[in-house]
């Protein structure tokens, strides 16, 4: 469980999922493989900035995974937004979905019809090559520490980019949760924001998540 009264001060942590990629598109099981974005990606990308511009959300300084499809959205909303360098940090990196990773659903299930079915039931801790939950809490931990030493530097209104599966993670991580399920469906470009309001540094924190539809940033 993160301990945000650690902080002192207001501020937001947005988290924001990578564009559609052309993995995506073709209904592949990405993991760390690399696909770039697809043209509606890139379009998603664009009104992701949008929404932030009419939200009026300040955005001091942006983060990304380094896997494509979420390198060039954030750059794309860099550009955008008028944020002059993105930090590329590995911590950020998609979930490893082991032997899955380049496949189709239908594809598994043809090739590996016994680790598909204990998937459906265990999530990822039973599939060969995958990254465990203690690992994907680590890295969470890790991104999580990153971010507060932003924000006592001054930075307050941080935006990362990243993927599905390490989200749910850096959520799951605020509250202490060591579970795959329930998970949180989060759409390609759809935000989540953590609101932080602790003026005095001590127990009197406000702290708030908050899921935005992707699908009122991509229309």
């Amino acid at each position: 469980m993160i301990d945000f009264r650690r902080l002192e001060g207001q501020g937001s942590f947005y988290f924001l999922r990578h564009g559609e990629s052309e993995g995506n598109n073709g209904g592949i099981l990405q993991g760390l493989k690399d696909y770039p974005l697809s043209p509606r990606g890139r379009d998603q990308a664009r009104r992701a900035a949008g929404w932030f511009r009419n939200k009026s959300a300040q955005v001091d300084c942006i983060l990304t995974s380094p896997l494509g499809r979420a390198e060039q959205t954030a750059r794309i909303l860099a550009e955008e937004l008028g944020v002059p360098s993105v930090d590329v940090r590995g911590e950020l990196t998609e979930a490893d979905t082991g032997i899955f990773t380049g496949m189709t659903r239908s594809a598994i299930r043809a090739a590996y019809p016994e680790e598909w079915a204990r998937f459906q039931i265990n999530s990822w801790e039973t599939v060969p090559g995958a990254e465990r939950i203690d690992a994907l809490l680590t890295r969470a931990e890790a991104v999580w520490a990153l971010l507060f030493e932003l924000f006592a530097s001054g930075r307050r209104h941080i935006l990362t980019v990243t993927h599905s599966g390490t989200l749910q993670w850096l959520i799951k991580a605020t509250v202490g949760h060591r579970a795959w399920m329930p998970l949180f469906p989060i759409s390609n470009c759809g935000v989540c924001q953590l609101s932080v309001d602790n003026p005095t540094g001590e127990r009197d924190l406000y702290c708030e998540w908050t899921s935005i539809n992707g699908s009122t940033l991509t229309g």
